[in-house]
Order: structure tokens, then C-alpha cells, then sequence
């Protein structure tokens, strides 16, 4: 790999500190571009004229259209136009071998000059290209004459290095041309186009052949005037053709968009893709015709040469014009037939401004464009539509370049303006994918711009940026007399001089001043002396801080004391002013002026008159629907700094206007939403609303989107003061809109807001009556974050029937519950005591948090998810090719890197998280025994990951670059490691304990030094470091635990912070402090966590938190010391340490009864249900109908199973099967008080266990027998353990005797049949249950089982219901009746049907849940 730039200047007196450039593979062309003044007629790509054409005109030229002088400036790679192009190069020498000094393809020896050795090139060149090319017969014979008349020209001023490719491709698209004309002689709509074309071919021609005749050919060669003659005629050659071929391409894109079908169109249309991402969208023009000739020749003879570099990086300052060539380039290649694709980024839209985005909608634009990609992307997307979340890396390999293999497609795919993005170094993710995997696709090319921020525009010689700048003052003002009467001999030279003299190199004051002048009201005159009466000081822009009498400033209170002097004794007029300019200023998103309106509830004309006064600061289309934006950053920053905008009329506050804005958008949603805004129907997940999109625009409009989206932006950007009319605003829309507002957030996508809304607000409110009802909405959203993102219908018919019992948003909301299950038995009464849980399928290995405490990372199974912290939503997945499980997370300091361990042997992996690809996999020579003991920490630039590991009093530190390779250096030192390495500057350090005291060391990164001591701290006489310990480096403070008592010591004071003994809870299992030691939160016992906060005393209890779980692996306090996270072997919990967020539930002393064993359930056709906890002695007889417990039982024994139908209930204990017979009323029965006619009690020793393993035992309907598999002791055998074996065994409930026994293998469930004549196992295996009714003997004999279980086992419903890994509850048809949260999955042995009932059994549950489902 190797990084390509432009030659280094030795003078850069600034080297770039700012920007990092990515690291270029070497299939990817990198080619710098600097500052042209021609290219761009704003300071940078947000200009208002951000791509506009621009023709540089000089009157000593007779006003002919020349490219501008070419801008040098040190340490940065130039592109340049032409020199052959420029009248003032003529005296410029030439190699012959073209720009770069390479000699053309197929060019061995340049001649000398001469006409002679011009025409032998000529002729020699042009002999190569085909007889058809050559032939001058036909329709377009002439203009294959011209061109020939051409390539005698540029040969004969040596610019064959230029020429030839562009020659070539005109005769190309002749040829092609009249392919076509002979192919659709009868196309009318053609022949119109066609008949164009011909006429200007035959105007260009005739030029040329007059051009001819004045000198002859060896004069025409060295006259400079004739020669650019030429060259324009080319020009508009060029773009006749090209004008031909786009009507041409479009009407082919618009067939081949007629050809897809409805069903893939629904698929298209609802995939997750950014919009108006195309070339065609927007505003955006191309280069003036002319201008930027040499790099756009480049790109295009890139474009169709199969041998250079598949990927084409184009970069440059801002303004540079980037964007110009993307678009002028992605035109012509389209033109060509080539485009398959393009996204224009931008910072003004969220979804052009993601990442994320770009490969989705360009492989959206390749299914439309191309049937072969598209017969292979539609179906992938429908097996998988979340495929467009995941990692850049998958995204491309899945989504691009999958399909393109298999299609075999050759086409061009640009990407423009990556530095809009807003995530950290965007060119660098995407150049990095690119890199991997073009190589798969050898057809396809990739053309990416970004700016980069190499220098200052300042820092070019000011001579040729002045030069520049006259000449865009001079085109602009000449386009200016041609269209307005009156301006002959307008500006005068002194004038033009002294406009190039204000703007000192800033073309942000160029611009501005041109659409200052150019307004349709006002006279030009007038306006440039308004102008040139400001003051005369300057400053660079960027460099210095733009004091209030600077000429920028000055230009900019010309403009708005200009646009609005009539309003001078209007305060009315002055306020609207404010604030449309604040709403202009501070939205979240540009806005229109109609939402800028609605906003603000006045007239959209009103809006619109006040915003075109001040058109030349602003990016303004001709109508009120289109955003407005500021054309230039300087310009908010000027108009919110008192100190710069000195005059009030004009002075935006944000604290002022903020609030503005936030109750424009309160009130409009008061007034506006209603439920199902979008008509959706019934039981649909969002993306199978086929026309969703087209609902969204139909039935919200842009006002009430934004109002939706960005209300709480300004509570975070305004720093608004508390005040009665906000809060009750705020407080009436969640009691009577909150639902409404959350289905438009779920159909845009953008449920997330809703989460950062309520934070925002609930930190706002502080202590306020409404503040509870905030902190109940955001557990709603927090609770059911998945299904509101997926589902809008099901906000009706899951999240709020499944809302607790005690929760304000469901006493307020529950008239609008539209429930297709009823919950039965054990909906909550109040919120968990976690604000978010998430389970998982497999063993939590380990968790950590990334630095920004904005992710949350867990190793579990074979692979490693990153979620988001706030909602635990999975960001992404990894699977690491690891034989075990990674040991250990560590994220890089900017969190853009994630590394672990583990395997064997043990390897150090790194992945970048911003693309999701590999960074590097080390393998670690280390003994396989201490492997678990590696503690891994990064260094503080991120790109060296350090470890140590020990062995008794020996310890190896090891040091590995995550690009490059490992370095292992082992040594001794006195005392034993603590469980902590930290960086401390360039330093790696780490502490050992011995001899009553703790010793910091430190070395050096990839230093083979041994370490050395930094400094000694005394600990407490009974610490033991081989028991439980935390270090906390920065402020020295050790925690450590043994069994049953917990300390923290602070060793740079001596003394002790916290002393707690937790034998009431059980044993301490994990601990952790926050970033700045002053949260400190540990794991007790059987599932309590306890958060410490400093206090001036030492360590004070803040909050106790008791999660549904068995036992606590990890507990870890956030960097910022907000947000605690707990697992246990297969669930991690989240908890938020913000008092606000946490005081309507009383997390501090709420406690859960908790359990480690499963329920055990038993349902009858009567509609009975008991229930028991396993391993406990309560059972519940509960009424199906009601809810309501009919009988409770205390059986005085460990429950295993029960059985019910509607006159008994049927207990299996240990020893003991008791049937209990039904009475009337709801009573309660306790055997062991006294005999009690209705208990029959059958005492048996069928249970007996080599362990405490529960066994699978079911009772049948009928409740006369049961079903136990377990490990049986062989008769007549001895007691070893090679003697038992694993049986099905049945017995007799009257009488307690075995019935049956039959051979198998152990499995966790056994059932009956509905009708007890069958029992199954869960691998499958099945026996019926035979009677002879002469001997009463009964016999089991074995079942077909190679389908699996039957329907009717208990994770399958007879009827046909299933429930999905994902937590969705389907009818039997597929309608998606209910979404289980996280909290409620479990694995299928935890589940139970019968009929309608669904019964979820899961051990973590405080009680088990019933639900009854539509039929």
C-alpha cells in the first residue's frame, strides 16, 4: 500500500495537522486537485454557486472565452487546464510526451517540430483507426472530414497527448451515431434530435473549412488564435454529441425503468436508500464548456480505459470544484451509456450525509438500471431486508459486489463530496472497502471526490487568486450588461480593481458582492457604489477572527441594512426579520420557506418576500417549497456574534430564538398529528407497506417531519430557560399526542429521536410535575424501542396492551389499544428496574465499553456485537474465525477500532467498526495456560495495542502495531500484577503489589527497556490480590473484595473510602469504576448491583438496582459514569445513574423475587391453568377467562409438574404425586396442617437422581399418568456409574407404579400427545403408548420421528401459531399478531401452547406470562 500525492513542497510552512489522508491502495488512482478560480464561483463547495458554469471572459481578448491561469502554491499537487489552451503559455516548452512526461500508447518517437513531421503524425495516427471510422460516406461523412482537418491541427502544435484520446473518442460516437441512424431510421422523436444534430455538425464543419482556407496548414499550426478557434469548435463538437447521447440514454433509462416489475419496484422502493442522492437531483451544474478540460479528459479516458486503476480518487481544498467536475464528469458518462450509479453527498440532508447510505442507494440505482443486477439483488433483499444496516464491509460485498459478479456488468459508479459526511475521515472507510474488493469486480470503476484540508486558501499566492477573482468579477458583470439596459462601459476598470482590492482573496465576498449587484429590483449601479463605500479593511477568512469592521462584516450589514432600510421604525417588521433569519440559521435541517412559516404561523409569502431581499446571502430557489440555506458558513457566524452583528435590528440570539423554534414545533404538533396519519393497516411491519414512502410525503408534510424530527434540537442547542408556556406545551403534547408523534417517528425511521427527545427533556425539566410523565414516555419508547421502530401498528397492538399495569402512558393512552393478544396472566405492574434489556442466545463472554460511552461491545459465542448504549439496539455483529470465544474487548481512544483475543493459539484481532472490515489478526506465542490472564490496553494515539500477562512472579509485556506486526518483550519484577495496564502519555504502565505496597511501573511502547518505577503506594495489611480487585490508576484508589466484605482504599491519601460488607446479598462477583474514580459500582450475590458516588466523606450508596437475573458476571460503570451495564451468562441489562431518569420507579429499594429454575405450567380444555415455579412448592390455579387465581396450593414439596383439567390438579414432587380435587371459590390448601378430604397423596421413589439435574416429567390430559426421562440404576447390576442408563419410564398417578420403560437418550423435555396416547421427546423420538386390554400389560414402542417433533409439542402449536427468534407472534396465516420484548424471549423449551394460549415459562420471569391470540 502506499499513499499518492502531489511532490512535497520544502516550504510548507504549515504541514497538515487537521486532516489525516487515507492510506491509498495501490489500485486506486489518487489525483490532488488545487484551487481554481474557474471551477467554482464560491469560497468553497457550500457556496451558493456551488457548481455553477462560469465563463472568464477579458476584454483585451476580444471577449473570447479563455481558461483561467493556472494557481500554484506550495506542497500541493496542481491540476491545471491545458497549457496548450492558453494564449499566455506560448512560449511554454513541451517534451512531446504530454502532461505527466509520458509518452502516448503506441507512440515510440516524438518527431521534431514542422508541418511536415505534423502531417507523417497525422497521417500516421489517423491510418490506425478503422476503415469505417475513416470513411467519409454516409450521413455523417463531412464531419468524419472535420475531424481529420482536427487531428492536423493539434499534431501540428503537439498536442497529441491530449488529442488523440479525444479524436478517438469522437470518432467513436460517430460511428456509433450513424449505427444508430441506420438502426432507427423510423424514429420520429430521433429524427427531430437527429436532424439537430446534423445541422450543427454541418455549421461546425463549415467553420472549419473557412478556418482552412485563410492560412494555410503549416500557418494555421502556429497560429494561436486560429488553434483556439479550433479547439472551441471541438468543443461544441463534443457537446452536440453530447447534448444527442443524453436524450438518447435518458429515454433508454426511462424503458428500462418501464420494464421492472411491481413487485421489485416495492422492493426498491422500500429498501433503506438515501433520496436525491442522483446527479439529477438539486441544483447542482456542471463545468462552463471549456474549462477544466485536462482533468475531465483524464477522468474520461480513465473511465474507458480497462487497464488503468479501478478507482479514481479525486481531492482538493473546498471550492476547489470538486463537485463541479463530479457532476460535469457523471453527465458525460452517462451520456456514454456508462453510469451505473452515483451519490452526491451532502451535509444539509441526514441520509447524504451517513455512510451507511451509500452503498444501499447505489445498489438501488444499479437494480433499476441494470435487469441482470437487478435479478439478483431483489431476491437477496427479500431474504434479508436489514441487509442495508449492516457494516460498510458487508454492505458492499453483499449488496454491490455480489450481484455485479453475477451479472458481469461493466459500468462507472460515483461518489462526490465524501467530506460532507459527518463521519470521522469518510474517505478513508470508503477508499479502504474499495481497496478490497475491487479486485472482484475487474468491469466496474469507481470515481470518489473529497475535499481535504491541506492548506489555507490564504496561503496561495495572492497574486494569482487576485487574477482569479478579476476574472469572475469580469465574466459575471459582462453576463450582467447582457442582460440589463443602461450598464455600456460598466464598472469602470478603477472600480473593478478596487472590488478585487475588498474581497483580499475571499471568493465568499466575490460571490456575495456579484448577487449583491445583481438584484432584479434594484440598479446594478446603485448597488456596487453601495458597495464600494464600505470600509476598506480586510481580513483572511479563517486565520483571523472577523472583528465588526472588517470588509466581510461590512458586506454583510450593507447587504441587510440595504434589504430591509424601509423598516426602520417597524420593531414589528425588525422581529419577523430576526426570525426568519434565526429559523434560517438555527434549524436542524433547512428549511423551506412554507415550513419556515408554519413554524413561525405567518404567510409563506411574507417569508419568502423578506428571505429573496437578502438573495446574495443566501442558496434561495424561485418557490416557498424548496430549503434555503445560508450560501456560506461566514454568514451564521456573523450574524449570531453581538460583537460582529452590531447592529440589533439584525442579531440573532439563539437563546432567544431557540425557543422560537421549539414552540413553533410544539404547537404545530398539537395541532396536527393524529393517529394513523399514513392510513397503514393492521398487523404490518413497515417495510411491507409497499407504497410507505409516497405515504410519508402524501400525508406529512415537511413542517410537521421537521416539527417531529428536530423539536428537541433546540432544547440542546438553546440552552432555554424553564418557563410555564413550554413546560405546559410540552406537558399537553405528551398526554395527548406522545403515541402519534412516535408513529411518525417509527415510519421516517427515525425512532432513535425520540429517544434523545425525552432525555433532553427530562434534564430540561429537572424537577417539574410533568417530569414524571417524561420519564414514563421515555421507558414506553425505551421498553418497546424495537417495535416501534419496526411496526407503527403495533405502537396499538403490542407495545401499549404489553405496557405495565401502573404506567401513565397506558392510563392515558389505553382507549387506543387495538390488542390482537390478550394477556391472560403476568403483565408487570410497573417498569423493570433496567431501562433496557437485551438477551442472547448464547454465553456472555466478556463486555466493555467504548470511551465515548456511546457503545457498548460483548463477546458471546463465536461472535462480538456492538450495540448502541442508549437502546442496546445491535450496531453490528463480527464473527472472528476464533476456535474459543474473545477473552477479552478493548476499544481504540477514538473508538474507531475495536481489538480482542482469544482462540488458539491466541490471536490479537482488531476491526475497524466504521467499515466493519479486518484491521489485522496477531497471532501471540504465549503458554496456552495463562491466556485468560492477558490485560490488553491501547496506547494514546491508537495505533499500538499493549498487553501483559503473567505467570507467578514473572511477567511478559508485549506490544503490537494493529497494522504491522507484534513485538514481545519479557521480564521480572518484584511482586505480583494487578489486574489492570493503563497508558499514561507515551507510556505504557501497569502495578505489582507485594511487601505491603502497591509499585507503579512503566516502559515505553514497543520499548525492549526494562520497566522502570514510578512511585510507591501503601495498601491496606489484608489485601490479597489474588481475591477480586479494581485499580483505578488516575486517582490511585484500589478496590478489592473477598468473599463477603468489599473495600476501597485510597492510596494517595492512606485511608479508606468505602468499607461494606455484603453477606446479606452473597458474594461480590464484578466491579468497576468510572473514567474520573468518582462513580464506583460492584455485583453482589445472586443479582443486586450496587452504585457508590464520591462524596466528601468517601463513597456514598447513590443506588441499588436488582435485576431479574441469577447470577452477575460483569458490572460495569460508563466512562462517563451515566450509564451502568450488568450480564449474566446470557442477558445484559442497562440501568441510567441520573436520578431524573430513575425516580419514578424507586429503583434505589426496589427488589424482585427472583429465581434461577423455570416454570412448570399445565392447561386443560376447561380453562384452567396451574402453575408453579420449578423446584418451588406454591401452585396457582388460574381462571383462563379472567386472569384470576382460582386455588392456591402450598404443597410442602419441590414442584416438578403439574397437571390440571377442570376437577383435579395433579402435583409431581421428589417423592410425592398428590392430586388435589378442585373445589368451588377461590381457596387456599395446605396438606401439611391437617388431613383434607379432597388431597390424595401417592408417595413414590421414581425421582432419585445421580445429581440435582431436574428431570423432564409431563402429565397427561387425563391426568392419569406421567412421563419421566431420567438416569435409572440397571436392575441386578452394581453401583457403578456405568451402570445407569438414561429411559423413558411411565407411571400410574392413582397408584404411583411403573407402567413402561423403553431405552433412550437424556433429553430436556418430554410431553403427551393432546389425546395421551403418544409421548415426545425434544430430539424428535416418540413412542405410543399401547394397552393390551387381555393382560393390562402397557407397552411403549417407538414412532417414526425423521420429521422432527409433532405440531402439537409444546414450543409448536397445534393450530398453527408459531413465535419467531426475532419475538414476533404469527397466526396461522403469517399475520404478525404480537411482539414479544427482549425480556419476554426464552428459548423454545421455556415456552407452552395450548389452543390459542401461548405460555412463556422463562426462569428470569417474576412470573409467567399468559397470553391468549386471535384466532
Amino acid at each position: 500500500m502506499k499513499r499518492l500525492f502531489g511532490k512535497k513542497s520544502k516550504k510548507s510552512p504549515n504541514p497538515p495537522t487537521k486532516h489525516i489522508s487515507p492510506v491509498i491502495p495501490a489500485n486506486i488512482t489518487a489525483r490532488p486537485l488545487g484551487p481554481r478560480a474557474e471551477l467554482d464561483a464560491g469560497p468553497d463547495d457550500e457556496g451558493s454557486n456551488r457548481d455553477s458554469r462560469i465563463v472568464f471572459q477579458d476584454n483585451s481578448a476580444e471577449g473570447k472565452e479563455l481558461p483561467a491561469p493556472e494557481v500554484s502554491t506550495s506542497g500541493v499537487a496542481v491540476v491545471s487546464t491545458d497549457h496548450r489552451s492558453d494564449p499566455t503559455r506560448e512560449n511554454a516548452t513541451d517534451t512531446g510526451e504530454g502532461e505527466s512526461g509520458v509518452k502516448p500508447a503506441g507512440v515510440s518517437k516524438v518527431p521534431e517540430r514542422g508541418y511536415k513531421n505534423t502531417a507523417l503524425r497525422a497521417t500516421t495516427t489517423l491510418s490506425g483507426i478503422s476503415k469505417e471510422t475513416a470513411d467519409e460516406s454516409g450521413p455523417l461523412g463531412p464531419l468524419k472530414a472535420v475531424l481529420r482537418i482536427i487531428a492536423v491541427v493539434y499534431y501540428a502544435n503537439d498536442q497529441e497527448t491530449t488529442a488523440i484520446g479525444k479524436i478517438e473518442y469522437l470518432l467513436s460516437r460517430v460511428v456509433a451515431l450513424e449505427e444508430r441512424f441506420y438502426s432507427h431510421p423510423d424514429d420520429v422523436v430521433e429524427q427531430r434530435h437527429r436532424g439537430k444534430l446534423i445541422r450543427e455538425f454541418g455549421r461546425i464543419e463549415g467553420q472549419l473549412r473557412f478556418l482552412s482556407k485563410k492560412p494555410g496548414p503549416e500557418q494555421l499550426a502556429g497560429h494561436t488564435r486560429y488553434s483556439e478557434e479550433v479547439y472551441r469548435l471541438l468543443e461544441d463538437l463534443r457537446e452536440a454529441i453530447f447534448d444527442y447521447q443524453m436524450v438518447q440514454q435518458m429515454e433508454i433509462y426511462n424503458q428500462r425503468c418501464k420494464l421492472i416489475k411491481p413487485a421489485e419496484a416495492a422492493v426498491l422502493n422500500n429498501f433503506s436508500s438515501a433520496k436525491a442522492a442522483t446527479y439529477r437531483h438539486g441544483d447542482r451544474k456542471g463545468c462552463l464548456k471549456g474549462t477544466r478540460g485536462t482533468v475531465l479528459d483524464e477522468i474520461e479516458q480513465w473511465a474507458r480505459d480497462s487497464d488503468r486503476p479501478p478507482v479514481y480518487w479525486l481531492n482538493g481544498l473546498a471550492g476547489t470544484g470538486k463537485s463541479t467536475i463530479a457532476q460535469t464528469i457523471t453527465e458525460r458518462i452517462f451520456a456514454d451509456g456508462q453510469l451505473g450509479a452515483s451519490f452526491f453527498c451532502s451535509r444539509d440532508f441526514q441520509d447524504r450525509r451517513d455512510l451507511k447510505f451509500i452503498f444501499p442507494t447505489i445498489a438501488v440505482q444499479l437494480a433499476r438500471n441494470y435487469p441482470e443486477f437487478r435479478s439478483v439483488f431483489v431476491p437477496l433483499v427479500q431474504s434479508d431486508p436489514e441487509i442495508a444496516h449492516e457494516s460498510l464491509y458487508n454492505q458492499m460485498d453483499r449488496l454491490i459486489v455480489w450481484p455485479l459478479k453475477q451479472s458481469g456488468i461493466p459500468t462507472v459508479i460515483i461518489i462526490d463530496a465524501l467530506d460532507e459526511c459527518k463521519d470521522e475521515e469518510p474517505a478513508s472507510a470508503i477508499l479502504s472497502v474499495l481497496g478490497r474488493f475491487v479486485s472482484q469486480i475487474p468491469k466496474v470503476k469507481f470515481l470518489v471526490t473529497e475535499a481535504t484540508d491541506v492548506f489555507a486558501l490564504h496561503e496561495v499566492e495572492s497574486s494569482r487568486v487576485n487574477s482569479d477573482i478579476q476574472l469572475f468579477f469580469r465574466h459575471n458583470f459582462s453576463e450582467l450588461r447582457g442582460r440589463r439596459r443602461g450598464l455600456d462601459d460598466w464598472p469602470s476598470s478603477n472600480q473593478l480593481d478596487l472590488l478585487c482590492e475588498r474581497a483580499a482573496g475571499l471568493f465568499v465576498y466575490a460571490t456575495a458582492t456579484v448577487k449583491f449587484i445583481d438584484h432584479k429590483t434594484k440598479n446594478p449601479k446603485k448597488q456596487l457604489e453601495c458597495i464600494l463605500q464600505l470600509p476598506t479593511s480586510s481580513a483572511h477568512e479563517g486565520k483571523t477572527r472577523l472583528g465588526p469592521n472588517t470588509t466581510l462584516d461590512s458586506l454583510y450589514m450593507s447587504i441587510l441594512q440595504e434589504a430591509f432600510d424601509n423598516d426602520d421604525d417597524d420593531p414589528e417588521g425588525d422581529s419577523m426579520v430576526r426570525s426568519v433569519l434565526g429559523a434560517v440559521i438555527l434549524a436542524a435541517n433547512p428549511l423551506s420557506p412554507s415550513t419556515i412559516a408554519a413554524l413561525l404561523c405567518v404567510d409563506p409569502e411574507d417569508v419568502f418576500l423578506r428571505l429573496s431581499s437578502i438573495h446574495s446571502l443566501l442558496i434561495l430557489q424561485e418557490d416557498t417549497d424548496s430549503p434555503v440555506r445560508p450560501f456560506h458558513k461566514s454568514f451564521p457566524d456573523f450574524i449570531v456574534d453581538p460583537t460582529r452583528c452590531i447592529n440589533e435590528r439584525f442579531h440573532v440570539s439563539p437563546p432567544n430564538h431557540h425557543p422560537e423554534l421549539l414552540a413553533g414545533c410544539l404547537e404545530l404538533m398539537n395541532q396536527r398529528l393524529e393517529k394513523n396519519m399514513c392510513n397503514l393497516p393492521n398487523a404490518v411491519a413497515n417495510r411491507e407497506v409497499d407504497d410507505l414512502r409516497e405515504r410519508t410525503k402524501q400525508y406529512l408534510d415537511p413542517s410537521l417531519r421537521y416539527a417531529c424530527k428536530s423539536w428537541h434540537e433546540h432544547l440542546i442547542d438553546g440552552h432555554i430557560v424553564r418557563t410555564p408556556a413550554i413546560a405546559s406545551a410540552l406537558g399537553w403534547f405528551l398526554e395527548v399526542k406522545f403515541l402519534f408523534w412516535l408513529e411518525v417517528l417509527s415510519v421516517l425511521g427515525a425512532t432513535r429521536e425520540a429517544v434523545d427527545a425525552l432525555d433532553v427533556a427530562a434534564k430540561w425539566l429537572e424537577v417539574s410535575p410533568t417530569l414524571d410523565l417524561v420519564i414514563d414516555c421515555l421507558r414506553f419508547v425505551m421498553g418497546f424501542f424495537g417495535i416501534i421502530s419496526t411496526s407503527c401498528p403495533h405502537i396499538y397492538h403490542s407495545a401499549l396492551p404489553l405496557c405495565p399495569r401502573n404506567s401513565i402512558v397506558r392510563s392515558l393512552y389505553e382507549p387506543h389499544a387495538r390488542p390482537l393478544a390478550r394477556v391472560v396472566h403476568g403483565l408487570p405492574n410497573s417498569w423493570e428496574s433496567s431501562i433496557a434489556a437485551m438477551g442472547f442466545p448464547s454465553w456472555i463472554h466478556a463486555a466493555v465499553w467504548s470511551p465515548c460511552s456511546r457503545f457498548i461491545a460483548i463477546s458471546r459465542g463465536d461472535a462480538v456485537e456492538i450495540m448502541d448504549a442508549v437502546t442496546l439496539e445491535r450496531v453490528t455483529t463480527h464473527n472472528p474465525p476464533l476456535d474459543y470465544a474473545a477473552r477479552q474487548l478493548v476499544f481504540s481512544p477514538n473508538t474507531r477500532l475495536l481489538t480482542w483475543y482469544g482462540g488458539h493459539p491466541t490471536k490479537l484481532m482488531s476491526w475497524d467498526l466504521q467499515t466493519g472490515g479486518l484491521v489485522s489478526s496477531i497471532a501471540l506465542r504465549l503458554p496456552e495456560h495463562i491466556g485468560s490472564w492477558i490485560l490488553v490496553t491501547y496506547s494514546t494515539c491508537g495505533t499500538m495495542v499493549a498487553g501483559l500477562y503473567h505467570d507467578r512472579r514473572t511477567f511478559t509485556i508485549f506490544v503490537c502495531n494493529v497494522l504491522f506486526g507484534t513485538h514481545t518483550y519479557p521480564h521480572s519484577a518484584e511482586g505480583r500484577p494487578l489486574a489492570n495496564v493503563w497508558t499514561h502519555g507515551k507510556y505504557l504502565r501497569f502495578a505489582t503489589t507485594g511487601s505491603g505496597s502497591i509499585t507503579t511501573w512503566e516502559v515505553e511502547f514497543a520499548s525492549p527497556h526494562t520497566p522502570t518505577r514510578v512511585k510507591f503506594l501503601p495498601i491496606p495489611d489484608d489485601f490479597d490480590p489474588q481475591e477480586k480487585h479494581q485499580l483505578h490508576p488516575t486517582s490511585s484508589r484500589l478496590a478489592f473484595a473477598t468473599k463477603w466484605s468489599l473495600v476501597v482504599w485510597d492510596a494517595q491519601h492512606s485511608k479508606f473510602l468505602l468499607e461494606f460488607t455484603g453477606a446479606d446479598y452473597g458474594e461480590f462477583t464484578s466491579m468497576s469504576f468510572s473514567s474520573d474514580g468518582r462513580s464506583f459500582a460492584c455485583g453482589v450475590g445472586r443479582g443486586v448491583v450496587h452504585l457508590w458516588k464520591e462524596s466528601p466523606t468517601g463513597y456514598t450508596l447513590h443506588q441499588k438496582f436488582t435485576p431479574n437475573t441469577s447470577y452477575l458476571i460483569n458490572v460495569l460503570v460508563s466512562p462517563d459514569g451515566e450509564s451502568i451495564i450488568a450480564s449474566d451468562s446470557s442477558t445484559i441489562l442497562l440501568w441510567r445513574t441520573a436520578d431524573s431518569i430513575t425516580s419514578l420507579s424507586d429503583i434505589s429499594t426496589l427488589t424482585v423475587q427472583r429465581n434461577e429454575y423455570p416454570f412448570v405450567l399445565g392447561l386443560s380444555d376447561e380453562g384452567l391453568a396451574a402453575v408453579a415455579r420449578r423446584n418451588c412448592d406454591m401452585v396457582t390455579v388460574l381462571d383462563l377467562e379472567s386472569g384470576t387465581a382460582r386455588l392456591t396450593i402450598d404443597t410442602g414439596m419441590g414442584v416438578y409438574a403439574v397437571g390440571v383439567d377442570g376437577s383435579a390438579v395433579v402435583v409431581v414432587g421428589e417423592e410425592n404425586i398428590v392430586t388435589w380435587s378442585l373445589p368451588a371459590g377461590n381457596n387456599v390448601l395446605n396438606p401439611r396442617t391437617g388431613v383434607n378430604d379432597s388431597v390424595l397423596t401417592t408417595t413414590f421413589n421414581c425421582l432419585s437422581m445421580l445429581d440435582d439435574t431436574l428431570k423432564p416429567i409431563s402429565v397427561s390430559p387425563d391426568l392419569r399418568r406421567i412421563a419421566i426421562i431420567g438416569w435409572y440404576e440397571d436392575d441386578g447390576s452394581d453401583e457403578d456409574d456405568d451402570d445407569y442408563q438414561v429411559s423413558l419410564r411411565l407411571y400410574d398417578v392413582p397408584t404411583g407404579n411403573l407402567l413402561a420403560s423403553e431405552l433412550t437418550d437424556y433429553r430436556s423435555i418430554v410431553s403427551f400427545s393432546p389425546d395421551g396416547r403418544e409421548v415426545w421427546a425434544d430430539n424428535g423420538s416418540g413412542w405410543k403408548i399401547v394397552e393390551d386390554s387381555e393382560s393390562d400389560v402397557i407397552r411403549l414402542e417407538p414412532l417414526e420421528s425423521s420429521a422432527g417433533t409433532p405440531g402439537w409439542f409444546p414450543w409448536g402449536s397445534p393450530r398453527g401459531y408459531q413465535v419467531t427468534d426475532d419475538g414476533w407472534v404469527l397466526s396461522p396465516s403469517g399475520k404478525q399478531l404480537l411482539w414479544l420484548p427482549p425480556s419476554w424471549r426464552f428459548d423454545r423449551d421455556d415456552i407452552m401452547w395450548s389452543g390459542r394460549f401461548l405460555a412463556l415459562l422463562g426462569s428470569k420471569l417474576p412470573e409467567p406470562v399468559i397470553l391468549e391470540l386471535e384466532e
